[in-house]
């Protein structure tokens, strides 16, 4: 070790009571003191003997009271959303983006041409009938040729008429319906090629019953030759007929420009705030994913029912929460590769995986009923690998009669201990119990994974944990440390400049890192080490 690593015991102790160590221990009390369920939300502790497994398969008949990780009764009495000041899409103040929708029968390229409009591979594109099921939504530019650009939320939805599983068919009714009520616009999309059919005037009668204003897109116009089919549509009596091709890229400007003549006026709302944090919400089938998403929207954004599989797309819902605009991702359930069934199936799965890589906080969601499974363990590799601060959401807790949550902490500890310093909590998404508590932790990581440590401190945690622990010689040489510093933030990475990185091995790396999780304001999330070799410069 250099000499301006060693120190003495002395040092050590003068360093405790330094104003950066009262500093941080400040911030962590602060912080604990700021979390209502303190004793049931945080890391988990780790005691010496360890209890057996609790059976969370068999519950017994006897109903008992919620109780902390102290064994007292949970009393605590959670605040309704509007105490928290959670705003609905129905705000007095009317300050909201503008809604469109697009609506239409299966299989007239709906998603196609929501993709196309947001830009991005949002929505599954499969010619399967009832593919899409929820509402899909994105916010989207939309720039006419020589008109203002307009900022508008932008809803796919299910095909009318069709449904793939008819437990669900009320369901997508009903979010078909949310989303035309909604609307400030609605675009009914239909297939110039195949002319209209019986769905078509069922979905244009439901249309004018609403009294929204509607552009019709004759879609699958590929050719100019196709242009002249779209007069067959005027007898709905909606308007004129817009005849694009989503696949080809025809006239999509056209439609952008027909749709923001009939938007409202444009209102501070359009300046796009960006998101504090998005939040993906995973986990596997029914779960309680989508009824979390629903609570913290305040709205029924999503289906939820207990029909396993019924989320497919990965739905971005925005919210507000105290004056401040959050993104939560409702994903489709993960299961194990071999058994999925079809194409749609797969891509779900691939869109939950994306919203992993693109969210700033990742809840792991459990069913306090069920064992944990080889694909809960995937899903925190997952995070791990890219960096993701997550939380351990144990829902449906208030149907588990007779355990403790210490003993299922103990459970979570056994089972995912690669996120040991993960915060847990116990809740219930259908009740409303630390749903929002859940949202207050995600802040908490999110402003976590910001932080920038100090040159300075960073290299004197470095050190304490060098002396405290050195890696085994290798190749007759001695590993040494010559400096650290933090390059990155949202994660944190730190690069450590050694002789030769050959002599630091996997497992002092992961100790190294637990040190600084555990001495530092990184405690509750995962950090990148990356050490690289010094280079001489020679003058």
């Amino acid at each position: 070790m250099p000499k301006k690593f060693k120190k003495g015991a002395a040092k050590r102790k003068q360093r405790a009571g330094s104003k950066v160590a009262k500093k941080r221990v400040a911030q962590t009390a602060g912080r604990k003191s700021r979390r209502p369920n303190a004793k049931v939300v945080g890391r988990p502790v780790r005691k010496k003997t360890r209890k057996p497994r609790p059976a969370v398969e068999e519950m017994p008949e006897t109903p008992t009271f919620r109780e902390t990780a102290q064994g007292k009764p949970y009393t605590k009495r959670q605040k309704t959303a509007s105490e928290l000041g959670v705003e609905t899409r129905s705000h007095p103040d009317g300050l909201r983006l503008p809604i469109v929708a697009i609506v239409g029968r299966p299989n007239v390229g709906k998603s196609s041409l929501f993709n196309r409009l947001a830009g991005s591979r949002i929505a599954i594109e499969d010619p399967r009938p009832g593919t899409t099921r929820d509402r899909v939504t994105s916010v989207v530019k939309l720039k006419p040729d020589g008109g203002e650009q307009r900022v508008v939320e932008l809803f796919d939805t299910a095909g009318i008429g069709v449904v793939d599983e008819e437990r669900v068919q009320e369901h997508v009714y009903e979010q078909i319906d949310n989303a035309v009520s909604a609307a400030d616009v609605v675009i009914f999309v239909v297939d110039v090629r195949e002319g209209v059919v019986t769905l078509d005037e069922q979905a244009a009668d439901m249309l004018r019953r609403t009294g929204r204003k509607v552009v019709i897109a004759a879609n699958k116009a590929d050719d100019p030759r196709h242009d002249k089919l779209g007069s067959v549509f005027y007898e709905f009596g909606l308007g004129e007929p817009l005849t694009v091709s989503a696949k080809g890229i025809r006239k999509i400007k056209d439609l952008a420009g027909a749709v923001c003549e009939l938007l409202p006026p444009k209102t501070k709302a359009e300046l796009l705030e960006p998101p504090e944090l998005l939040l993906a919400i995973v986990g596997r089938r029914n779960v309680g994913k989508s009824t979390l998403v629903n609570a913290l929207a305040h709205d029924e954004r999503v289906i939820a029912s207990e029909l396993e599989g019924t989320t497919r797309d990965s739905v971005d819902v925005r919210f507000k929460y105290e004056n401040k605009t959050f993104i939560a991702i409702d994903t489709a359930g993960v299961r194990k590769r071999s058994t999925l069934q079809h194409s749609v199936e797969f891509f779900s799965q691939s869109r939950s995986f994306r919203a992993v890589r693109r969210a700033s906080v990742v809840v792991l969601m459990l069913d306090a009923r069920e064992p944990i499974t080889k694909v809960d363990t995937q899903l925190v590799d997952l995070a791990i690998e890219e960096s993701k601060p997550i939380i351990v959401a144990v829902n449906k807790w208030d149907l588990v009669k007779g355990h403790k949550t210490s003993d299922f902490s103990e459970y979570l500890q056994k089972k995912l201990h690669a996120i040991e310093f993960a915060p847990v909590v116990f809740m219930s998404a259908s009740n409303k119990e630390n749903v929002f508590e859940l949202l207050e932790i995600a802040r908490e990581l999110h402003t976590q994974a910001g932080f920038r440590m100090g040159t300075g401190e960073l290299n004197r945690l470095v050190s304490a944990a060098f002396d405290k622990h050195h890696p085994q010689p290798r190749k007759n040489r001695l590993g040494k440390i010559f400096y650290a510093t933090q390059v990155e933030t949202y994660p944190p990475k730190i690069v450590v400049f050694v002789n030769d990185p050959d002599l630091f091995p996997e497992n002092w790396r992961k100790y190294l890192r637990h040190q600084l999780q555990e001495h530092s304001d990184f405690n509750e999330i995962p950090i990148r080490l990356k050490f690289k070799a010094r280079t001489k410069v020679e003058l």
